[in-house]
């Protein structure tokens, strides 16, 4: 969309090598200052029209974009790229375009915003250049530049600021319009500081660790955080790297994908600046919100963790495995190692744009017990006062980002377009240009998804190759002094703070059913990392999904607290004086389970096995017999049943089951198989002789 709110479906061809613009003869230059003249008499256009005379639904569009993210260098030519597009079905006359400078600099945000919004300036042009525009077909775009040498008297003498820039594009009796700036920068004076923090992230996750398959994708030639990586290497990024990520890859071992094993070795080989988000990138101002005092970490990556994908001397991808302690026995890592992002220091938070305030600051502030300091990266616009990058709230130690400047970042990064693209980023050079903070300057190219190494490798560019700023890292920008300010309250996002007491209440449930683990940590590390994936940040943008996400969890919570249970039966008949009884145990987890099963009679007429141990293997159903002595004839009695883990926690309700009792069966069963064997031998005897009588006579 340009500066006037139209869209624009531009498509950016290269200059034609070699083809410049003539210089400007004499009558162009009076007809320029003639112009310029009457433009300072006359009032200010409200609003630089992109297409003159054109109702509601033009049909024709222009954009202008400015090459070397808006720079004027005082050696380089000046490349003005016009991008027209067509979105008619009529196609556009050849036409003209003439691209004219300001000659006077904009020198506050405000007629910065009157001029990129509106197109409005009252400053005089000069024109710098005048191309032909080749006719564009119905629905197609077209791209024409000019390039113009730094000793063109339009440019050479321009004082360093920020400079309007504009094009007027003539096609049969449309008239386009668009606009731009551009910088002329500042030398001589100090070296101001500049840092750039950039996130590693793999977007939203709804399991606790990255599997193979996603990992394969992810880093891909064309995966996510392959575009990512490609993105910051060579530049002076600071990166914000998801642990979840390095720990998926090294728990998968030897199992892991080639390809994500060499994107791991390639992000720990940088020599970046760094630090690590939470695990899965999750909710701090949520979690702080739901009335947590620190953040929450993993204590186990069990879950994920496979012995039979490590040996003896495989390394971790960073990280030295520990001594193994029986020589050949595979090395598994450790939580440590598995999380290491190779970060040059801890304890720093970064929650998402917009989600923090004064009570997530204070609360990360207070955080005690770790290596360093805890520093808590905000946005400018939660501070209530100009602010250097370097400030304290009450005692919080505080990076402050500029948030108009990041998101400008932030959107370059995500744009396609390259000449959209470059628009984009001559603003930020130009509001950067205009900016003047106290200490260094701290911007982001905020979280997002899908965006290609070019346009994020563009933003952090910009970033880095300010006119006059040098690059910075988090050591540097901590150690100037702070300037105390004062935070805006934010609300924590209700919903999210909702989901996280539910997960805190199910852990109740969890925990129970963990007891019948051999390893407990399996469950307790799963369900942590998972919860942790779902408050991922990435989420933000997708509620849709993230809804979808947590119904999906809660379906699961809903399993796994009755993962282990007694299958229910009906009455039982106890024909015989001692016979075992026959029960059935589920074990609905992908875990093998121990526990006992404890029966007790309901009367003194049974005497019962009072425990059994059970060996469940993982989603399997186990059938228990337990010995049980009737002490009567007959007669109705009950067994009561509970399973209880080895520890001795009970696992869900006890069962009562009927038991019909009947002893005297088996005297009567005696009985009557001895009276039946006893007839069956008297009538073969007797058939036998009558057999012999019959042999004699016939004989």
């Amino acid at each position: 969309m340009d500066r006037t709110g139209i869209d624009l479906f531009m498509t950016f061809i290269s200059p034609v090598p070699g083809r410049r613009p003539p210089r400007r003869p004499r009558w162009l230059r009076a007809a320029t200052a003639a112009s310029a003249a009457i433009a300072l008499a006359a009032p200010a256009p409200a609003a630089f029209a992109a297409v003159d005379g054109a109702g509601d639904d033009e049909t024709a569009t222009a954009a202008l974009a400015p090459a070397n993210d808006g720079v004027l260098s005082a050696s380089a030519p000046l490349t003005l790229t016009l991008s027209a597009d067509n979105a008619g079905t009529d196609a556009l006359a050849a036409g003209q375009a003439t691209f004219e400078i300001g000659t006077r600099a904009l020198t506050t945000s405000d007629t910065l915003d009157s001029w990129l919004e509106r197109g409005a300036a009252a400053v005089p042009f000069d024109a710098i250049g005048q191309t032909d525009v080749p006719a564009v077909a119905g629905q197609q775009s077209t791209s024409v530049s000019v390039t113009v040498d730094p000793d063109e008297p339009a440019v050479q003498d321009l004082a360093p600021g920020v400079y309007p820039a504009r094009v007027v594009y003539r096609t049969g009796d449309e008239t386009l319009r668009a606009q731009t700036v551009v910088v002329v920068p500042r030398t001589g004076e100090p070296v101001r500081g500049a840092g750039v923090v950039v996130p590693i992230t793999a977007g939203p996750q709804a399991t606790g660790a990255l599997g193979a398959d996603a990992l394969r994708e992810l880093t891909a030639e064309d995966g996510d955080l392959r575009q990512q990586l490609d993105a910051v290497s060579g530049t002076d990024a600071i990166l914000a790297v998801d642990p979840a990520i390095t720990a998926s890859i090294r728990a998968l071992g030897k199992a892991a994908p080639a390809d994500a094993v060499t994107w791991l070795d390639e992000l720990m080989a940088l020599p970046n600046d760094r630090f690590a988000l939470q695990y899965g990138d999750a909710d701090l101002a949520a979690q702080v919100g739901a009335g947590a005092t620190a953040p929450a970490r993993l204590t186990s990556y069990s879950a994920y963790l496979d012995a039979a994908n490590f040996e003896a001397d495989t390394g971790t991808g960073g990280a030295t495995p520990a001594p193994s302690p029986t020589p050949g026995a595979p090395v598994v890592p450790t939580l440590d190692e598995l999380l290491d992002v190779g970060a040059d220091r801890g304890s720093v938070f970064w929650p998402a744009t917009g989600t923090a305030g004064a009570e997530t600051a204070a609360a990360l502030g207070a955080l005690t017990g770790t290596d360093d300091a805890p520093v808590t990266l905000l946005p400018s616009s939660v501070v209530g006062s100009d602010a250097a990058a370097h400030a304290t709230a009450g005692g919080a130690d505080l990076l402050v980002y500029d948030e108009g400047l990041s998101s400008l970042l932030a959107q370059a990064s995500t744009t396609g377009d390259a000449a959209e693209r470059a628009d984009i980023l001559a603003e930020y050079t130009a509001r950067a240009a205009l900016t003047a903070p106290a200490g260094p300057l701290l911007v982001t190219v905020d979280r997002a998804t899908g965006r290609s190494e070019a346009a994020l490798r563009d933003a952090i560019r910009a970033a880095t190759a300010l006119p006059s700023w040098s690059t910075t890292d988090l050591g540097a920008l901590l150690a100037t002094d702070p300037t105390a300010v004062a935070l805006t309250s934010v609300a924590p996002d209700a919903d999210r703070v909702a989901v996280i007491t539910e997960f805190r209440d199910a852990q109740t449930g969890l925990s129970r059913i963990a007891g019948v683990l051999e390893d407990p940590s399996l469950l307790a590390s799963s369900e942590r990392a998972t919860e942790l994936q779902l408050l991922g940040n990435a989420w933000l943008g997708d509620r849709e999904g993230w809804d979808a996400a947590i119904q999906t969890q809660r379906e699961r919570i809903a399993t796994w607290t009755d993962g282990v249970a007694l299958v229910p039966g009906g009455p039982i008949t106890l024909a015989g004086s001692s016979a075992p009884l026959v029960f059935t145990v589920r074990n609905d987890l992908p875990w093998p389970a121990r526990l006992d099963l404890l029966a007790s009679p309901g009367d003194a007429r049974l005497v019962i096995e009072s425990r059994t141990e059970v060996e469940i293997g993982a989603q399997q159903t186990s059938r228990v017999a337990i010995p049980v002595s009737a002490l009567v004839g007959s007669g109705e009695s009950s067994v009561q049943l509970q399973l209880r883990t080895r520890a001795g926690v009970d696992i869900g309700p006890g069962e009562t089951i009927r038991v019909s009792v009947r002893a005297e069966w088996e005297a009567v069963s005696v009985i009557i198989l001895s009276a039946l064997v006893s007839v069956l031998l008297v009538f073969g005897v007797v058939r036998t002789i009558r057999r012999r009588r019959r042999m004699v006579v016939a004989a």
